[in-house]
């Protein structure tokens, strides 16, 4: 029997594949590559709720909690640099380096 969860898990690394091919900017390069960590993160709570190793299952959801608290870092990272640049692109990062001068 195939569980709802692992069928959410695997839509969302699919979908996390798909951005970081697409490689349009940073933000979605680095939202898919969240979307694939929580994706095998919640791969392995359903199997060690499966096998019923729930002090696995406490240490993963924990694992979610800190990912998502590293997503939000990195979005403020985003919006500083989208501020400095007006663009969130590796080229615009490159011309705004390039702008500074160093003394």
């Amino acid at each position: 029997m195939v569980n709802i969860e692992l069928i959410f898990a695997i839509l969302l690394f699919s979908i996390g594949l798909y951005g970081i091919s697409s490689k349009s900017d940073f933000l979605r390069i680095f939202f898919s590559l969240e979307m694939l960590l929580n994706a095998v993160i919640l791969m392995l709570a359903v199997s060690a709720h499966h096998w019923q190793l729930t002090q696995n299952l406490a240490l993963a959801y924990m694992v979610i909690v800190l990912a998502t608290l590293e997503a939000a870092a990195g979005v403020l990272i985003f919006m500083i640099a989208n501020k400095v640049s007006d663009k969130v692109s590796p080229d615009a990062f490159n011309e705004a380096h390039q702008g500074v001068k160093h003394e």
